[in-house]
């Protein structure tokens, strides 16, 4: 397999009715534009969402009135100058043959097939259990695979619809499910996915890439060869990408971060972002761990255009000479988050990725099948319940004198009837059914908080302290919930008293918040709320990777490891708020003289690439690093 680095994703969802279709698009010129560009690595059109193929197929529909063969001809010359090409196929979505064989397409619980925004692309879906689509689509796959030498293969919107079709509700009956269930719906649809990821993997071997888009991470792990995270923040928000990298990089070797050239969102022809907007999310993925890919959308009549690749050349240019720091390098954290084995990563996740990377700190994002052993903190997120195998892990974790912090419902058992393990030495009494109630601290020594009576905004659970802990903030009542009584509707609800009851409590290693601090913080960004899970990280973790003076909590710092050298990442440069978008038009820069404490004891430091030196000063178990000014991003090497 070609080295998949510097990768651009080609989008080319066709319409009918591009009368000139292919007139000016030129193999040659394709793959010259891709490597003046320092174009690696490609995914490329093999079959659009609109269900056409670029290449001459016997079994599907080419685009009518297409000239020569377009994804032969480019893997052609892209391999002839060295670049690696995934053929994209659209297996979700096939607009033109959707129309044509109505039975092929999923069918909703309303007994719909078209349903939602017709002029967007999820409006009608296809039924991967009918055996005519089923048939047909593995039936073009294996076309190209046989007639084309391909490095791989990525296959789109793989999400699960749930289908209430006559076909698969009749395979429900046979396997004895229950057709009028909505979770079995759900479930049998997503093992039909499965059967046909299982397929298509067989079909296509080990020797190349796979990428199946749209499934969850954790449940095609042994399918999937690598991970593509799409990402357009325009779209999907800045919050996204940081939760689904730290869960990504747990799960397969090989991660990219697909971001895209576009303002708005795909298919966005007459949208670039600024250069500074790109290289903020290539800066994103290297202070992650993870390579770089750049998504884009071929004109039908034309050929790449020359001033999106102007500009991705010029970026390309500085990821490249990052490499021999980037390539192999290991994110290191600190501090593992526990998920659901689904690996859905909800705004919980989104919050708390905003929170740690404001304050600093390092984290991995994990499921209980993982390995937990090297985190000196766990975190148990707002909805994280402890099952049996989790249970395990968590004792043995304790039992090395190691931190837990639990939030809202984390750290209960599966019923929610109490804490699942006795270390939360706390009396559990239910869910909290409060919407409009308060916590003060009874600590005076956690900054930016005080006396006030903070409001909680997404509530938990109710809980005292007993002997065997101790309050650290207490939960104060509302005079009233937020509701309507008939007569009036009660809006305003100010802060009664003191229940007696914890809002936070400690019981040894374990610290638990009782509300949904992390969702919270993603939906008001209330500076108490990180406040509070400043104050119980800095008591579980009293010796982080990464120590900051000087640095603003709009910045980013992290650390990735390679065999001789540690890389520190500083990223200054952060979105702004304009109408109703994030835009990024130029970097922002943090004064020399800022200070980061890297754990452990380096003999040398310096600006990567050009190998500039850098102060540093060894102050007992950290190596003290004197940040030159920042422009943007800066990539520390210590030498160990």
């Amino acid at each position: 397999m070609r080295e998949m680095k510097r990768a651009v994703h080609i989008d080319f969802h066709t319409m009918p009715g591009i009368y000139n279709f292919n007139q000016n698009w030129d193999p040659q010129e394709f793959a010259n534009i891709l490597k003046a560009a320092n174009v690696k690595y490609i995914n490329a059109f093999a079959k659009c969402n609109l269900g056409f193929a670029y290449y001459p197929t016997q079994i599907g529909i080419p685009y009518p009135g297409m000239k020569g063969d377009m994804f032969g001809d480019l893997l052609h010359e892209c391999h002839k100058n060295d670049i690696g090409v995934t053929a994209y196929f659209n297996v979700g979505l096939d607009h033109e043959h959707a129309r044509l064989h109505r039975d092929w397409c999923v069918q909703n619980k309303e007994g719909q097939i078209i349903y939602g925004d017709k002029t967007a692309n999820f409006f009608r879906n296809m039924c991967y259990k009918h055996s005519g689509y089923r048939k047909y689509i593995l039936g073009m796959i294996q076309e190209v695979i046989d007639n084309y030498d391909i490095d791989g293969l990525f296959l789109d919107c793989m999400g699960v619809f749930p289908c209430y079709g006559n076909e698969c509700q009749e395979d429900m009956v046979k396997q004895g499910m229950d057709p009028f269930s909505d979770d079995q719906v759900r479930l049998h649809t997503e093992e039909v996915l499965m059967e046909f990821s299982r397929d298509v993997k067989k079909m296509l071997g080990e020797d190349r890439y796979l990428k199946l888009n749209g499934m969850p991470y954790n449940k095609v792990k042994d399918l999937n060869t690598h991970i593509e995270i799409e990402c357009l923040p325009g779209r999907w928000g800045y919050d996204y990408f940081g939760a689904q990298a730290a869960y990504a990089r747990n799960i397969q070797k090989k991660v990219l971060y697909m971001t895209g050239r576009f303002q708005n969102s795909w298919g966005d022809f007459g949208g670039l972002k600024s250069k500074a907007s790109l290289e903020n999310d290539m800066w994103d993925a290297l202070s992650n761990g993870v390579d770089v890919s750049i998504g884009d959308h071929m004109h039908p009549a034309e050929n790449l255009d020359p001033s999106v690749y102007e500009m991705v050349g010029k970026i390309f240019s500085d990821i490249k000479e990052y490499e021999p720091w980037t390539d192999g390098a290991k994110y290191v954290a600190d501090i593992g988050v526990l998920t659901d084995p689904k690996g859905f990563l909800d705004d919980t996740y989104k919050g708390l990725n905003r929170m740690l990377g404001e304050l600093k700190y390092s984290y991995d994002i994990l499921s209980e099948d993982m390995d937990l052993s090297k985190y000196k903190v766990l975190i148990l997120p707002d909805n994280m319940k402890v099952t049996p195998v989790l249970k395990k892990k968590l004792e043995k974790h304790l039992s090395e004198n190691k931190g837990i912090l639990s939030t809202g419902e984390g750290g209960l058992n599966p019923e929610k009837t109490g804490f699942a393990m006795e270390q939360w030495k706390f009396k559990y009494e239910g869910l909290d059914q409060s919407n409009s109630s308060y916590f003060r601290m009874r600590k005076d020594n956690c900054d930016d908080i005080g006396n006030m009576r903070w409001a909680m905004y997404s509530h938990g659970i109710l809980m005292s302290s007993t002997e065997e802990s101790e309050t650290i903030a207490e939960y104060i009542k509302p005079y009233f919930n937020r509701h309507w009584d008939g007569f009036h509707g009660y809006y305003y609800t100010p802060p009664e008293k003191a229940t007696g009851q914890a809002a936070i409590s400690r019981s040894g290693n374990v610290h638990h918040i009782c509300f949904k601090v992390f969702d919270a913080y993603y939906n008001t960004a209330m500076i108490s709320h990180k406040g509070i899970v400043k104050y119980c990280l800095e008591r579980l973790l009293k010796e982080p990777v990464l120590k900051c003076k000087s640095i603003p909590s709009t910045a980013r710092l992290t650390l990735t490891e390679k065999e001789k050298t540690v890389q520190l990442h500083v990223k200054a440069t952060f979105p702004e708020v304009r109408g109703k978008m994030n835009i990024i038009e130029e970097h922002q820069v943090i004064p020399s003289g800022a200070e980061v404490s890297v754990k452990g004891n380096y003999k040398n430091a310096y600006l990567v690439p050009g190998k500039e030196q850098v102060s540093i000063v060894q102050n007992d178990d950290y190596t003290v690093v004197n940040l030159p000014e920042v422009v943007g991003y800066a990539m520390i090497a210590l030498e160990k």
